[in-house]
Parts: structure tokens; C-alpha cells; sequence
């Protein structure tokens, strides 16, 4: 390839991409395209990561941890010795390197456990930090996107600048569903690896990463007397909490990820759950997870918010309705299209439809209106009755209340101009 012919100086970067989430040059990506051992050795690195991470309870290292580690990074080779011939390798082909990250496996060996913290200065020039936003969820003074590229980026903004990334593969590419703050924690779900990251956004960290059979379709994230739990909604029919317990509403195949998506709220006491393969929300107890009714609302409702003592109920086929915890229908909008997420702000509802349109529908009354949008997959109220919204393969927008454009960031986190 131009400008990389030799294996050997990507070790290295690999290990900074996947640890710290380093960019790589177009060199290297065009060296990655061709060379199968280097993008087998990159998955490595990811396969190493996921499994130092999974289910592992955080623990203070032993003092003597950092000494052990630097020791054992510079005791061990990170390449085979060039004068000793490889007896897989044809005669004039590249060395094919047979390296391990010393500091990684050290590190695994001592503690089980490795976190990975990667920091950006500046938004402006930064590769791929914004290169398919799925989900986005408020930390307070910043915000975490999600993004469903293959290498699983994860990003800090705060306002109209990049803090920082990191990317967290997977086996499968990612596809985040959703994304809910606990404190200061994010759990994001991601049902293509049947997994939920819990990450701390800054400084960005991934801490751990929970498994959840089958995906994840939803998820809700509360604190209160009982203790703080994450709850979620399997793509089989499962609800349960994140190393707790858990039950099945229903017995279902597997779905598309496009089809993966239902609602997950603790609202009244009650944990209501959409179950949209049935038209349902079920309320379950929050401690036992019994269901302790059905509200067959028909259609396929997907997504719940709390309204003025009542729920909001988000219909696929094109209803936002307003709903008694009892399950008497309220209030009804009908809504174009198919939108599948929604966030609540200012008495207004901003939905977002996966093929193109963002609509707002006013709670107290008003006009429905609506605008087009490239691919916007989540939104998310932000104050003053702004909305941020992820758009797929073109970035982050923040919209004022009347859908104009405010903010724009591109998928390298360049601010773009704002137009409506």
C-alpha cells in the first residue's frame, strides 16, 4: 500500500487505536484493507479488550501493579526476532507478527480487570468521532453519542466541541439501541453483542461491559431506596435487572436489529414495559418483575415517557398517545411516518423516524409540524426546549423549538453550518 508497506510500525498504532482510540491515518486504514493478518490482529486486540472487561466488579489495584506491568512491558519482545526464519510464512512475504500487548496481558494476569481512557484536545481535524450517531444521552454538562460504525466509537461533547473518544468494537458491529444515566454512569445497550456498556463519561472509560441474552431492546436506569438499578427489555420477550433477576413476558424468535426497539420506564411505583410484537404495555412489580397487568393498546408501541401523571405511549405505526397508568387512552396524535424513539420538552414531543423526518407534535395543542432529516436514529430534550438529535452517517444536530437547525456537527466533529 502507499505509504505503509511494512506490517511492523502498525503494531503499535493498533494497540493505541483500540486502548486509547487513536486515530488511524488513511495509510493505515488502506494497509488494513489488504492485509488480512494485521486485521486479524486488531480483532485480537478487540477480543482481548470485551474480555477483560465483561463481568468483572471493580477492584483497587495491588500497589506493586504498576511496577510489575512496566516490568513486564519491557521484559517482553513485541516482535519476533527477523533473523530466525518462519516456517509458515512464504519466502519474501512480510514478517507475520506473533505479538501479544505485554502491558495488556500482565495487567489481565494481576488484576482481571483493565479500564481504557482515551482524551482528544481539539474537535477540529479529529478522524471519525461522530461516524454513524445511534443513541445519545445528556451527562449532565456534556453529552455521550453512540455511534454504529464497526469500530463502536463512543464520544464526548460538551457544546460544540469533541472531549474525547473511544472505540469498543465488538465481535458483531455495534448497534446501540439505547442509552440511559445513572449518576455518573452510562449504560448503553448494544443488541447486535447482546451486551450493556457501563461507561463513565469523563474522563471517558468503559468499567465494564454486562451480558444480556438475546439483545437488548430497551433499557431504564433508576435510584432510589431500594438501591440503583438498570432494568431491561430483552429482543426475545426478557425484562429483568442488570445482575439481578429477571422474567419472560413472552416466548418470541429473534428479530432485525432495524426491528429491535421497545420502552422501559419506572413510573408510579410501577415498571412499565412495551412489548410491541403483542400491542401491549405491561406493568410488573419493580422488585418481583410480576406481571401485574396487561394494557392492550394495540398497534406496535415502542417507546414510554412520563407526562403530567400519566404515561406517553409511542406507537410505530404512527400514534402518540396519552395513557392512564390504569390504561385508559387519554389523548391521541396521529404522527406520519414510522418514528420509533421520542423525548419530551417545553409541552412538546420531538419524534424522530429512522426513514428521514424528525416531527414535533405540541402536548397542549397545535399544529403537528415536522422536517427532514438524512437518518436521525435518537433525540434527546435538552434545556429550554432544545433537542439533540443522533443523525446516522452525518452527525449530531441541536434543534431549537421551532426545527431549525442551532448546532451542527459532522461525522469528524467539525462544526458545520447551520441551516434549517
Amino acid at each position: 500500500m502507499a505509504g505503509l508497506t511494512d506490517c511492523t510500525p502498525l503494531a503499535a498504532r493498533l494497540e493505541a487505536h483500540v486502548e486509547q482510540g487513536a486515530p488511524l491515518t488513511a495509510d493505515e486504514q488502506a494497509h488494513l484493507h489488504g492485509c488480512a493478518s494485521c486485521r486479524a490482529d486488531l480483532q485480537l486486540l478487540r477480543d482481548l479488550q470485551l474480555a477483560l472487561l465483561e463481568d468483572v466488579p471493580a477492584a483497587a489495584p495491588p500497589p506493586a501493579l504498576r511496577g510489575e506491568v512496566l516490568a513486564a512491558a519491557l521484559a517482553a519482545p513485541t516482535h519476533p526476532d527477523p533473523a530466525r526464519p518462519d516456517p509458515a510464512r512464504p519466502a519474501g512475504a512480510a514478517p507475520r507478527r506473533r505479538w501479544w500487548p505485554a502491558a495488556l496481558s500482565a495487567a489481565a494476569m494481576l488484576t482481571g480487570a483493565l479500564t481504557f481512557t482515551a482524551f482528544l484536545n481539539q474537535s477540529g481535524g479529529v478522524a471519525g468521532v461522530l461516524p454513524d450517531p445511534a443513541v445519545v444521552v445528556s451527562t449532565g454538562p456534556e453529552m455521550l453519542v453512540a455511534s454504529n460504525d464497526r469500530s463502536g466509537t463512543l464520544t464526548v461533547l460538551r457544546g460544540d466541541r469533541v472531549r474525547a473518544s473511544l472505540t469498543v468494537g465488538g465481535r458483531q458491529t455495534p448497534w446501540f439501541t439505547e442509552g440511559v444515566r445513572l449518576g455518573d454512569r452510562i449504560f448503553l445497550a448494544d443488541a447486535a453483542n447482546d451486551r450493556v456498556l457501563e461507561v463513565r463519561a469523563w474522563p471517558l472509560q468503559v468499567l465494564r461491559q454486562h451480558r444480556v441474552p438475546d439483545g437488548v431492546a430497551g433499557l431504564s436506569a433508576v435510584s432510589g431506596p431500594g438501591g440503583a438499578r438498570v432494568y431491561f427489555k430483552g429482543v426475545r420477550g426478557e425484562v429483568g435487572v442488570l445482575g439481578g433477576p429477571q422474567v419472560t413476558l413472552a416466548h418470541e424468535t429473534g428479530q432485525p436489529l432495524a426491528d429491535v426497539m421497545d420502552g422501559v420506564l419506572l413510573f408510579g411505583g410501577q415498571l412499565f414495559v412495551t412489548h410491541h410484537l403483542s400491542g401491549e404495555v405491561c406493568a410488573l412489580d419493580p422488585d418481583t418483575l410480576a406481571v401485574q397487568r396487561r394494557l392492550p393498546l394495540g398497534g406496535m408501541p415502542v417507546a414510554l415517557a412520563p407526562y403530567e401523571g400519566d404515561l406517553l405511549v409511542l406507537d410505530v405505526t404512527g400514534r402518540l398517545l396519552r395513557v392512564s397508568t390504569a390504561g385508559e387512552i387519554r389523548q391521541r396524535w396521529a404522527v406520519p411516518g414510522h418514528p420509533d424513539k421520542f423525548s419530551v420538552s417545553g409541552g412538546a414531543a420531538l419524534l424522530s423516524d429512522r426513514a428521514g423526518t424528525v416531527t414535533r407534535v405540541p402536548l397542549g395543542g397545535g399544529a403537528v409540524t415536522q422536517t427532514t432529516m438524512e437518518h436521525p436514529m435518537d433525540v434527546l430534550a435538552l434545556p429550554g426546549g432544545a433537542f439533540a438529535v443522533a443523525e446516522g452517517r452525518r452527525g449530531l444536530r441541536v434543534l431549537d423549538s421551532d426545527l431549525h437547525t442551532t448546532v451542527h456537527l459532522g461525522q469528524r466533529g467539525q462544526l458545520l453550518p447551520a441551516r434549517p
